[in-house]
């Protein structure tokens, strides 16, 4: 098999716009959880999350009229591939369209809600209730005509495969938030046995829509609302639920030799991949066992001793569950390896936290540094894993990056920053 390396990083997330802001966010301790005026303002119990800032899609997305149909999560997308093809030097690199593909995870997208409004107004009966029989003939009529194309999880690789002329492999992953680093490893898995020259892979979400955050207000989120920075704490004893987040970020992948032709320099080199599945009766009690697997299977099929790895990158939810059967696979896998947990920056973005969480890894290792976990203040018994609230420096150039999901998906990745 070929050696696949990443020449391109492209993020969008509540930490920075861009390689640059976000490993200042990193360096200095900077958490992108804060509160969120739309969320505060319609009194959501929970009004906190991870939000990226500072963005104006207006500036990545071409031609611009393509807004009108696109979602959130496909302007994250879209703006994270257009940094990432920058930085790899795609623009006139003259390689055959037919060479070039796109895949990307996502969660399913949710509509945003005064979007329906009127379409739901028009369902109303003679006593005001919705009548889910006048849905068919009389909604249509007071919706956008394209509005479906808006909020369907392929979007993200259609609009940039559109905009670039990308005509190789192009696909989607809805795996929760297993979907962005599958997205990764298929697309290194397409360049290794020749299918495609280049291909852009990552993943995308945004949890902070109304109908996002009532799905995950009753379970999984944090109380920690008085101290947003504060609420996502991997690993932590105090920890009391995951932080709703939104992001994107976009690699390019292509073989070494690929890359060295086209005189661009290889950040990073993608090695073993594990990609398992835990049945359960309960679907929402996994044992770990999953994530253990995967993470043996990487290590087994990159040749590495837990020795050779210098950081896991992990999944993190800051969820008591989550976090204590991951700590307890990180333990059996890879002893005392350091850990770090990116989530506790960002809040937890779904399908795109994994790309994400890859991306700044890289960024991190290629400084020589494995990042705090913010919020690490009292260590839990249960979760007896190698995490620090102080950043170190990284002793081997080797990461394990993890994604796991409650129903029991696990993946795991192996890489090394050149």
């Amino acid at each position: 098999m070929r050696e696949v390396v990443v020449t391109g990083l492209g993020i969008v997330s509540p930490i920075g716009v861009g390689v640059d802001d976000c490993w200042a966010a990193l360096e200095g301790g900077v958490s992108g959880v804060r509160v969120v005026p739309e969320l505060a303002a319609a009194g959501h119990p929970i009004p906190i999350a991870g939000e990226v800032v500072n963005f104006e899609p207006k500036q990545y997305v071409k031609p611009r009229k393509a807004l009108k149909v696109m979602s959130r999560e496909t302007q994250l997308g879209f703006s994270a591939a257009e940094l990432a093809w920058e930085q790899a030097a795609l623009e006139g690199a003259g390689i055959a369209p037919e060479r070039l593909g796109v895949l990307c995870g996502s969660n399913m997208f949710c509509p945003e809600l005064p979007e329906l409004a009127a379409a739901f107004n028009a369902c109303r009966d003679g006593d005001g209730a919705f009548d889910e029989n006048m849905w068919g003939p009389a909604s249509m009529a007071e919706m956008f005509p394209l509005w479906l194309l808006k909020y369907l999880p392929n979007m993200v690789p259609a609009h940039i495969g559109i905009a670039h002329d990308l005509r190789g492999p192009s696909n989607s992953v809805v795996a929760g938030d297993t979907s962005g680093l599958l997205a990764v490893i298929e697309s290194a898995d397409i360049i290794a046995r020749g299918a495609a020259d280049v291909m852009l892979a990552g993943g995308v979400s945004s949890m902070l829509g109304m109908m996002d955050m009532m799905w995950h207000a009753g379970a999984r989120l944090s109380r920690r609302i008085d101290e947003p920075a504060r609420a996502s704490r991997p690993f932590d004893a105090n920890r009391d639920g995951t932080v709703g987040a939104e992001g994107a970020a976009i690699l390019v992948l292509e073989t070494r030799e690929h890359a060295a032709a086209r005189g661009v320099t290889a950040l990073a080199t993608l090695h073993g991949h594990g990609r398992t599945c835990e049945p359960s009766a309960d679907a929402h009690q996994p044992t770990g066992r999953a994530i253990a697997a995967a993470i043996s299977a990487a290590l087994q099929s990159s040749q590495l001793s837990p020795s050779d790895v210098g950081v896991v990158v992990a999944q993190g939810t800051s969820t008591q569950l989550e976090d204590r059967i991951e700590a307890a696979a990180i333990t059996e896998t890879l002893g005392e390896t350091p850990v770090t947990a990116l989530k506790s920056y960002l809040g937890n973005a779904g399908a795109g936290a994994g790309a994400i969480e890859l991306a700044l890894a890289i960024v991190a290792a290629r400084k020589g540094v494995v990042p705090a976990t913010l919020n690490y203040d009292t260590p839990d018994p249960a979760c007896p894993v190698n995490v620090s609230a102080k950043p170190r420096s990284l002793a081997a150039p080797t990461m394990v990056a993890i994604n796991h999901r409650i129903t029991g998906q696990a993946v795991a990745l192996a890489a090394s920053v050149d």
